[in-house]
């Protein structure tokens, strides 16, 4: 998800810079709607040292089932599917406004996790593969050529695992203004075993990581926590700047550094030792899957959720 992180903060400028009209690969009216199957672009993925060309369904399954867990709920898998699509389709609609030299596009390219059906077996085991294998297939289908746009364009639909409550702006995550990307509840989260993480360093350990990673500052144990201080937050409370020692560090940079779920954590003295209370993980940008499922479970609908996570955005289909 790191990776997946930084391309998106790349994607998101470049999209600032250089809006895009979605004609590029297709038309969209309430009339007239290009299918997915009439777009001029192709998959690929290498498997054994062979390029394999991938329909894009297939393709589509394989991001769902590499970046949500297949025992989620029916109604969250599908708001994957649609996520997934619509990131893709994204991509390649921006890949081809950048000059990209061909129509033919590797799931490496396009910015998600991919697990081929023919992985899928050893992924899942034995056991497993066919229930799992039937959900994300139905998943897919059901929501075929829907894709998430906010004013007629395509969204960049970023998720992450589990939120602390509530999702965060982009405009105080990445300094971009997008405003599909707000901050909304995500109650559900506090619930997940993954949701709170506790570790602790003694102070001089502590120290030597940071001095490490950091070879310019200048800590000392008695005053660790007066030199390493908790400057910023944004509204959702994640940390945005951290002073340490005689720098300043982003809190993504730290949590980074430390092996953090997030950067939604907090530094306590313990018993002579610092404590780091971390909740959440991943980048708290946009959907979370933990509360996505939790809705599902709820009785939510794959479209009541997506448009809970995505402010102002709408599904559509492509060939209807």
């Amino acid at each position: 998800m790191k990776q997946i992180f930084i391309k998106t903060c790349i994607v998101c400028i470049v999209v600032l810079l250089f809006p895009f009209l979605l004609t590029l690969f297709l038309t969209y009216s309430k009339e007239n709607s290009n299918s997915i199957e009439t777009m001029n672009f192709n998959i690929t993925y290498q498997l054994s040292g062979n390029v394999e060309n991938l329909d894009f369904d297939r393709y589509i399954m394989g991001v769902v089932a590499a970046n949500m867990p297949a025992g989620y709920h029916m109604e969250a898998l599908k708001a994957q599917a649609v996520i997934a699509r619509t990131y893709a389709l994204y991509n390649i609609a921006l890949l081809t406004e950048e000059g990209h030299k061909n129509q033919n596009f590797s799931t490496s390219e396009l910015g998600l996790s991919y697990i081929d059906i023919s992985e899928m077996e050893q992924y899942w085991g034995s056991e497993n593969y066919m229930t799992y294998f039937t959900k994300i297939e139905n998943a897919v289908y059901a929501t075929r050529d829907e894709v998430l746009v906010y004013e007629g364009d395509l969204i960049l639909p970023v998720f992450f695992e589990t939120g602390s409550g509530y999702t965060r702006n982009a405009s105080e995550a990445w300094g971009l203004d997008i405003p599909y990307l707000t901050s909304v509840s995500s109650k559900y989260d506090v619930t997940s075993t993954n949701y709170l993480k506790i570790s602790e360093y003694s102070t001089s350990d502590l120290i030597q990581f940071l001095e490490k990673q950091y070879p310019e500052i200048n800590l000392t144990k008695e005053n660790f926590l007066n030199e390493v201080s908790l400057a910023e937050r944004d509204s959702a409370g994640y940390v945005t700047k951290v002073n340490l020692g005689n720098q300043t560090v982003t809190g993504e940079e730290i949590a980074k550094a430390l092996g953090l779920n997030s950067s939604h954590f907090y530094l306590e003295d313990y018993n002579g030792k610092i404590r780091i209370i971390t909740t959440g993980v991943g980048h708290g940008v946009g959907l979370s899957q933990y509360s996505c499922n939790a809705m599902a479970q709820e009785g939510s609908t794959y479209p009541v959720i997506l448009c809970h996570f995505y402010t102002g955005a709408e599904i559509i289909t492509l060939n209807k």
